[in-house]
């Protein structure tokens, strides 16, 4: 028979009133495994007991449910939640005796495919980047530059703020006029949704998005490489850093002599 895993008084002393307390520091994916491992422990919930759904446990952890879902994935891979779709399905527990190794070897893998992601995109990025500042038009960067005014009118709705940012990179990639690396590029943002929903989405962060944003635009239209150049890198250590990885090697722009014309002001030519 399936327990249902009541909210009521925690077990800890976080006074939230359900099974999960809010995440308070820095809310990746490994911290929303280890909370919902000590509300399995602490509860007592064994095989078949259900947990919150996806949208209840997003809000008691206080995390978003990009993120919540990467760890979800984990732990279900690993054996610990079974997550059955549909109406009718919901998150129930697995097992109440943790594979803690299969767990731990699974986080290491999915960690090490974080830390390769954001390699790539160090590699990868700077050369959209600096493609659309030589290609790009008067009218794309425009379309750019909507997006940012898009954050700042949802600047009080961080899932907002966080499409409008991916608007943002995704039309930069397009105004690259790279169609294979707008494919590598569109992959690349898909899978950062998790971490970006990971990082913090206050106000203060908003705002900060924004500043930097309109930055790299301004930077683009100038056709100024050096000043695009260190924007670039100071968002990659503030990522980096964010997540503990490091990346020994870089991507610089070198120009190659050849002057670029008058930047068009129609629209972009197939």
């Amino acid at each position: 028979m399936t327990r249902f895993a009541k909210v009521g008084p925690p077990a800890d002393e976080a006074g939230v009133n359900g099974i999960f307390a809010p995440i308070k520091v820095h809310r990746t994916f490994e911290a929303v495994i280890e909370r919902i491992i000590d509300a399995i422990d602490a509860h007592g919930l064994g095989e078949g007991d259900r947990l919150p759904n996806e949208k209840e446990m997003a809000l008691l952890l206080e995390v978003s449910r990009p993120t919540l879902r990467q760890a979800l994935r984990i732990l279900e891979t690993s054996g610990v939640l079974r997550i059955k779709p549909g109406q009718a399905g919901g998150v129930f527990v697995a097992s109440g005796m943790i594979p803690l190794d299969v767990l731990g070897k699974n986080i290491a893998h999915e960690s090490h495919q974080v830390a390769e992601l954001i390699a790539t995109r160090r590699l990868l990025e700077p050369i959209v980047y600096h493609l659309a500042a030589e290609h790009a038009t008067e009218e794309e960067l425009g379309r750019i530059e909507d997006t940012i005014r898009l954050m700042e009118l949802h600047l009080a709705d961080p899932k907002m703020v966080r499409r409008a940012d991916g608007m943002f990179h995704r039309r930069i990639a397009h105004a690259a006029r790279n169609p294979i690396l707008l494919r590598a590029m569109s992959g690349i943002y898909r899978q950062l949704s998790p971490l970006r929903g990971a990082l913090d989405n206050d106000e203060r962060h908003g705002r900060h998005m924004i500043e930097v944003h309109s930055r790299l635009v301004d930077a683009m239209r100038a056709r100024d490489h050096d000043r695009l150049e260190t924007i670039l890198q100071q968002t990659f250590i503030d990522l980096e850093a964010e997540f503990n990885v490091g990346t020994p090697y870089s991507v610089r722009w070198v120009d190659a002599g050849t002057p670029a014309g008058p930047r068009e002001t129609g629209p972009p030519k197939n």
